[in-house]
């Protein structure tokens, strides 16, 4: 399952005005881990999907500062009692494996949202939202930049809730 983008990247108040169901938007702006989220009130497990090096599109090179190097995509489903919730690809640097936080290379099947919001290393510096499709649905996500040690680390999640 890959999501395809079906509009452009739009800052906080476009998709504000644009969305008026507050489930899709609770999870759009939820501010804590998602897998935390979940938990709640499923049982979790993270699917991999793609954990290698790999080229990124230019979109996805500006979005993380032109930054030069090799870049780690990350691709993994969040499962809610086995059904999928989030689809979540992230991007990280080489260079902010070696210089920022090495625990970021080697995440395998720990969701990244452990690391994330348990050290205050992390900053986050912009988010971004858009529209997806998948299985002829349409979905809304959100994409991430943090920083740490001033490196830049990207997360895009597409949201499977309506």
């Amino acid at each position: 399952m890959k999501p395809e983008q079906i509009s452009s990247w739009k800052k906080f108040e476009v998709m504000n005005n644009e969305l008026q169901n507050e489930t899709i938007r609770s999870w759009l702006l939820e501010d804590g881990p998602i897998t935390e989220r979940i938990k709640l009130k499923n049982k979790f497990n993270l699917k991999l999907l793609k954990d290698e090096v790999s080229n990124i599109d230019s979109s996805d090179e500006d979005f993380l500062g032109n930054i030069s190097g090799c870049v780690k995509v990350r691709e993994v489903i969040l499962m809610a009692d086995n059904v999928p919730k989030v689809f979540a690809r992230s991007l990280i640097p080489e260079i902010t494996i070696e210089h920022g936080l090495s625990k970021l290379g080697s995440l395998g099947s720990t969701p990244l949202g452990d690391i994330l919001f348990e050290k205050e290393i992390f900053k986050k510096i912009e988010v971004l939202f858009s529209k997806f499709i998948v299985n002829k649905e349409i979905f809304w996500g959100r994409k991430t930049k943090y920083s740490v040690k001033n490196l830049p680390i990207s997360v895009m999640e597409v949201f499977l809730v309506n």
